[in-house]
């Protein structure tokens, strides 16, 4: 009877267990290498591909980007999209003040067992 029970609970480990799902890595491109906007207006970055969740980081003081780890203190990001929003194509920015930044795009596709990112960079000048 104990050999019965062992054999039936390996089996019902063994149909009941699932391999783990494939993550894919983003798709995600933006469609300029650089931009200039005006200060205190409203700017258009434009990008294609699909991502789970998008981040962005202007490049501003507080809001740079990093790779994980890195001692360069607390940088905020902006969230573009979740994985529960529609497929985007564009996200709007303000710079409050002029001069050269170096912003990025972080897209990340992401399940209970890993994560899968890409970080596209983008030249932004601000002008008066």
């Amino acid at each position: 009877m104990k050999a019965v029970l062992i054999i039936l609970f390996l089996l019902t480990m063994t149909v009941s267990c699932k391999k783990e799902p494939t993550l894919d890595t983003p798709d995600f491109n933006l469609t300029s290498s650089s931009v200039t906007f005006e200060a205190g207006k409203e700017g258009q970055f434009d990008f294609a591909g699909t991502a789970g969740i998008i981040s962005f980081y202007s490049g501003e003081a507080g809001f740079e980007y990093g790779p994980e780890g890195a001692a360069a203190g607390v940088n905020k990001s902006v969230a573009v999209k979740g994985y529960s929003d529609a497929r985007l194509t564009k996200f709007t920015y303000t710079y409050a003040e002029k001069g050269t930044y170096k912003a990025f795009f972080v897209a990340k596709n992401v399940s209970i067992y890993a994560g899968k990112e890409v970080v596209r960079a983008i030249t932004v000048t601000v002008t008066d």
